[in-house]
This record gives structure tokens, sequence and C-alpha cells, in this order.
């Protein structure tokens, strides 16, 4: 059984890795990470940075990057995760999926798997990127004091529950996707609960919307914060909870 998983995971490896979408969530956090760093290179050959600045991970290079983070990934993996589902709905893909003799169980999780991977390893370049930029510009740079701080367990609790996050938007992206057969749902969807979590983003209850941790990790490289809160327990809970309904949906897919 263990091997049958294998095969349908590489068989949808070699399939979903062929969209142009995965490249736009590997690659494009990661560039605007080295974009920020240009900037922030041109400032310092064009300007004098005061003295008395303070954290430069966080006043330079986490504000700027995680400003575009919070708008920006949410749609990045919405875009990503309804590619995945729209291969199978071009050409009635899924007529073909469900006469093969493997079972509908080992086809889902192996998608919802190379959907997490994507975003895991996603998340691990921004991280691997963010964390190098800061020591370059120490090395390059060393007036603006990056090497002054040591920021290493916030930049990481801060990637880390980005990750938790990212998971639980794409497990609601996937059960969206897999129920509306049309690109303007997930999206208008995706772009809808980001601008509602940034509004309530101070209420209570936006603990329990995944779309505010995004947001929340401005705030958490902001305020430098590195610990649990409950809205990451939340998100934990949602990546299950819409693996389930995901799965129970594409249960129900009948043959068209």
């Amino acid at each position: 059984m263990a091997n049958t998983f294998f095969r349908t995971f590489s068989a949808e490896q070699y399939k979903l890795s062929k969209n142009r979408e995965i490249f736009g969530v590997l690659l494009l956090p990661v560039l605007l990470v080295f974009m920020v760093d240009g900037y922030i290179i041109y400032k310092a050959n064009t300007e004098v940075f005061a003295e008395s600045i303070t954290n430069p991970w966080t006043v330079l290079l986490g504000r700027y990057i995680f400003q575009f983070y919070y708008l920006l990934y949410p749609i990045l993996v919405a875009i990503f995760v309804y590619a995945c589902c729209d291969i199978e709905y071009k050409n009635n893909n899924y007529k073909i999926l469900f006469t093969i003799p493997i079972s509908k169980t080992e086809i889902f999780f192996s998608k919802a798997l190379f959907i997490t991977f994507v975003i895991l390893f996603s998340v691990v370049l921004s991280y691997l990127a963010f964390l190098l930029s800061g020591y370059f510009l120490s090395l390059m740079y060393p007036e603006i004091g990056f090497q002054n701080y040591d920021y290493r367990e916030v930049i990481f609790y801060t990637f880390f529950k980005l990750f938790f996050t990212l998971s639980a938007i794409s497990m609601i992206q996937l059960s969206i996707s897999l129920a509306f057969n049309s690109f303007i749902y997930p999206i208008g969807f995706s772009m809808f609960m980001l601008v509602f979590s940034i509004v309530v983003a101070q209420k209570e209850f936006s603990d329990f919307i995944p779309y505010t941790g995004t947001y929340k990790s401005f705030e958490n490289i902001m305020t430098e914060s590195n610990s649990f809160a409950r809205l990451d327990y939340s998100n934990i809970v949602m990546i299950f909870l819409f693996l389930l309904v995901s799965y129970y949906l594409f249960k129900r897919k009948r043959i068209i």
C-alpha cells in the first residue's frame, strides 16, 4: 500500500509540477526579498543612516517584506491551489483518474501532500532569503547595524507560523476549488477574505480566520513576537478540518 501511494504521489508530482503557478509560489516571495534588498542597498548608497536607528531587521527588512507578504502570499496560494484542481477539470481528467485502479483516497492525499510540500518549500526559501539578506547587508553595510541584533529566533517563529497559516489557507482554497469549477469563486473568496481579515484583525474572533495569519505575521515581525498564540493553534485545527472537507468533496466527485 505504501508503494502504491508513493507511485501515486510521484505521478501527481510529475503532473502538477508542470503548472507555471508553482514557480510563482516558490519564486515570487524570494524575488520580493531581493527587490527589498536592492532598495535598502540603494538607500545605503544615497543616504546616511542614523546611528540611533532601531533594529534594522524590523524597521527595514521585516517591515518592507511583510507588508507585501500579507497581501501577496494568500493570493499566490489561492492561484496555485486552483491550478492544481483545474488541471483535472481540463479534458475531463477526473474521468481518467476515477477509472484507473487507484483509490480516490490515495489520489486526493497525494495532491494535498504535494500542495503542502510546495508551500513548505516556498516558506523555507523565503526564510533563507530573509536570513541571508540580513547577513549580507551586515557584511556589506555594517553602518546599518544588522550585526548588532540577534533576530534569528523571531524570524524562525514568524516563518514557522506563516507556514501553518498558508497551509490552512491552502486547504480552504482546495475545498472551494473542488466545489466550484471556476476561477472566479476561489480567487474572489481569497481576495475578499484577505481584505475582511485586515479590517477585523484587531477583533478577538479574527483568531479563527486563517487569512488573518499573514497580517499577524507582519505584526509578529514588528513586535518581535516569538511565541504561539490562539490564532496559530486555530490554524493547525483548520488544516485538518478543511483537509477532511476537501476529502469529502473529492470523494463525491462523479464521472461526467
